[in-house]
């Protein structure tokens, strides 16, 4: 059986801390903060977590989360072939928005985030100090 390797103890209270801290800057902003990434099912706003693997894959995350019923119609619609359609284009302008906005914030409250570069979720930010 496959089995993922975790951070050491100490990394994992490091990345605990951050999180706590990124959570904490948005908080202060104004944003009700999900923390749970096995639960964000129905969860709107930013969600942020640490990622306690090993590997380059962990760390702290950050990204938004939007109303269930706009992503279902976004996807509906790309799934149709219109991406050109007022839903798809509204979760777009949001999503990519938020994450400007999201970095902006954090980066004004002393926290170090990026772009995470993740293929498969685009607009994840990474925590980095």
């Amino acid at each position: 059986m496959f089995e993922v390797e975790k951070a050491s103890e100490a990394e994992a209270a490091e990345r605990n801390d951050l999180a706590d801290k990124a959570a904490e800057a948005l908080i202060l902003a104004g944003f009700t903060v999900h923390r749970d990434v096995n639960e964000p099912s129905g969860a709107r706003g930013p969600l942020v977590w640490a990622d306690l693997t090993a590997d380059s894959g962990g760390g702290v995350f950050v990204k938004w989360l939007i109303d269930p019923a706009l992503s279902r119609a976004a996807v509906e619609s790309a799934q149709r072939g219109n991406v050109g359609s007022a839903a798809f284009r509204h979760y777009g302008f949001v999503t990519k928005h938020m994450h400007a906005t999201l970095l902006a914030i954090l980066g004004s409250a002393g926290i170090q985030a990026e772009d995470a570069d993740d293929d498969m979720s685009p607009y994840l930010i990474r925590v980095v100090g």
